[in-house]
């Protein structure tokens, strides 16, 4: 799979979510694990790489996001000539340019990259795709739309267009294309998911004193991850929660941001109880510029003449990517409306597989190592010490070394570290392999939590 490095960084982690580890205390830091080996990975596996003969189809790709350049990947693999085309001046999508280098260093994203253009994937930069016709009139015989989602959401309040106010999305683009962004001596950043956090902690490096997330629910409700939270209030950002806002205006060369505070009410449709405000709450507050991190959109150009839903993402069969237009089929954020890495890379190997198999391929794009068989209980895990072995910390630099500068936060894990976390695992996979012990189940000893 592509981007190992990138996603031994910022990846969601779902898989840990269901490893059996944490039955017994916490799961396997699986992600942390797969950063440790890809920071060691000396390209030895590339003398097994393996790519078909050239099938003398073409493949264009819009936008080099993980859905793309993992598409582009698995179907130059495939002997399949690909073309991709990025409208920014970096490759990466929203790993390059919503991602800070403080959590994705920038040489670990292109060393990646660069694997991607071994395999065979040409990126041409600096060019925006308005039309899925001119590429068929180019001669690409299929087309995956993978343009990301980058329209940032507006405040939706007045003032939320006076200068000096920014969308998150297009705050941390500008900042990571090295576009100089004066941010001032206080900023606030309002909004509680991954890009506020991003955006309040980029600000924190800019220069900022005084930094606030303004977030209308409580820390219980953050969408957040609750480490990126942690983070940013390591590094002394306030957040001020059950705050709400309600208008922008100027005064006296500053943005003045009319606040009220919150109250929770009855579960809205997210599950998440309902904001509410408080009558006669309402004060103001001065900054220098705000940051509105509120959410993202696609911008689906008409010329791609594919069905889209009413939220402007692209309307696909998800068991194969297609759109509704024969020849092409879309992915990611595109697709999704903003959402995860993996589940961008897991877009791109579907559409892969399904592009392959219209031009005329096998759409196998992996090796089957094992047959899939149910698991059953953990049986025979009695030792005290392992059952009471604990997750291993990532090692990070500490907040007053990090707040000016961006360089990398989480340093990894050590050897030793990497080797006791391993050996917390329960071998899942092996013990899948064993034939199961003739024994009556009462006789089978079950995992049990520690104490």
């Amino acid at each position: 799979m592509p981007f190992p490095g990138t996603l031994g960084r910022v990846c969601i982690h779902p898989c840990e979510e269901a490893c059996r580890r944490s039955a017994m205390n916490d799961p396997i830091s699986i992600k942390f694990l797969k950063r440790f080996v890809a920071d060691r990975d000396y390209g030895f596996w590339k003398h097994y790489a393996t790519k078909l003969p050239p099938t003398g189809k073409k493949v264009a790709i819009v936008g080099s996001g993980p859905a793309g350049l993992t598409a582009g990947y698995y179907l130059a693999k495939a002997g399949h000539t690909v073309t991709v085309f990025e409208q920014f001046s970096k490759a990466g999508g929203m790993m390059r340019v919503g991602i800070p280098d403080y959590r994705l260093p920038p040489e670990v994203l292109e060393g990646e990259i660069n694997t991607i253009k071994e395999a065979g994937v040409d990126i041409k930069l600096n060019t925006k795709v308005e039309s899925v016709d001119s590429l068929f009139d180019q001669g690409y015989e299929a087309i995956f739309l993978a343009p990301g989602a980058h329209r940032g959401q507006s405040l939706g309040v007045e003032g939320d267009n006076l200068p000096g106010v920014y969308d998150g999305a297009s705050f941390l683009r500008d900042v990571n294309l090295g576009k100089k962004v004066d941010v001032g001596q206080k900023v606030a950043v309002i909004g509680g998911g991954n890009v506020a956090i991003d955006g309040a902690r980029v600000a924190l490096r800019l220069g900022a004193k005084h930094v606030h997330i303004i977030y209308r629910r409580t820390r219980a409700e953050m969408p957040a991850s609750p480490e990126e939270v942690e983070a940013a209030l390591e590094e002394k950002i306030q957040i001020d929660f059950l705050t709400g806002h309600v208008k922008v205006s100027q005064k006296n060369g500053k943005l003045v941001l009319t606040c009220n505070r919150m109250e929770l009410g009855e579960p809205d449709a997210s599950g998440r109880r309902r904001p509410m405000p408080v009558k006669g709450s309402e004060y103001d507050e001065e900054f220098d510029i705000i940051i509105g991190a509120i959410g993202q959109s696609p911008e689906i150009p008409a010329g791609f003449k594919v069905k889209t839903a009413r939220n402007s993402t692209i309307t696909v069969d998800t068991k194969t990517m297609a759109t509704s237009r024969k020849g092409v089929w879309a992915g990611g954020d595109a697709v999704t409306g903003p959402d995860s890495v993996i589940r961008a890379i897991a877009a791109g190997r579907t559409a892969a597989s399904s592009i392959d198999k219209y031009l005329g391929g096998s759409g196998n794009i992996e090796e089957v190592l094992t047959t899939e068989r149910k698991i059953g209980i953990c049986a025979g895990i009695t030792d005290e010490d392992f059952k009471n072995q604990k997750r291993v910390k990532m090692p990070c630099l500490p907040a007053e070394k990090v707040v000016d500068n961006f360089t990398e936060v989480e340093t990894g894990l050590l050897t030793d570290g990497a080797i006791a976390e391993g050996k917390r695992c329960f071998q899942c996979g092996f013990r899948n392999q064993i034939t199961p012990s003739p024994r009556p189940p009462e006789k089978v000893k079950k995992a049990e939590p520690a104490a």
